[in-house]
């Protein structure tokens, strides 16, 4: 029974290849090298393609961590500003308190040698902290002249990234 079925399809298949149109064996050359062209040309648009990925992905990578830059410093600007807003508001208070006791020793005479001890400590203060403000005001403009290189820097990579996509666009 085995045999049997494997003359069968022994017979089947020798059959069927007789209607099986044959193939030739060479193309035409035109043909030939039409298609050695093409699959060149594709080739090459694969490899472009390939690199302008790459580059779109090295430009946006690099743009990414540019905005994270950026940010942190429009943070330290942020900071710097906070800080020096608390320490004006602390000059005037500790101003406007030294102001008062130089107003209390004129009322009572006996009062003057602790209100002038007072104000001399509040004067002090009032010194280092505009000191301090002095200092607050540098960084804060250090601050700011930072954040606008980086946001230079975001701008540059910004149009680079704008410019690979025009290519991209004229490429297909």
């Amino acid at each position: 029974m085995t045999r049997l079925l494997t003359g069968i399809a022994i017979v089947v298949v020798i059959t069927s290849i007789g209607f099986v149109a044959p193939l030739p064996a060479q193309q035409p050359p035109s043909i030939q090298s039409e298609l050695l062209t093409e699959v060149r040309l594709l080739r090459q648009a694969i490899q472009t393609m390939a690199g302008s990925n790459a580059r779109v992905q090295i430009v946006f990578g690099r743009l990414t961590l540019q905005e994270q830059r950026t940010a942190n410093a429009a943070k330290r600007l942020d900071d710097k500003r906070e800080a020096l807003r608390k320490i004006t508001q602390e000059i005037a208070m500790l101003s406007a308190q030294a102001e008062t006791l130089e107003r209390m020793q004129g009322r009572k005479p006996e009062d003057a040698p602790q209100a002038e001890k007072e104000g001399g400590m509040l004067t002090r203060m009032v010194q280092q902290m505009e000191a301090e403000r002095l200092r607050l005001v540098t960084e804060e403009a250090d601050a700011a002249n930072e954040l606008s290189q980086e946001q230079g820097r975001w701008s540059d990579l910004n149009r680079q990234l704008e410019e690979l996509e025009r290519a991209l666009a004229r490429q297909q």
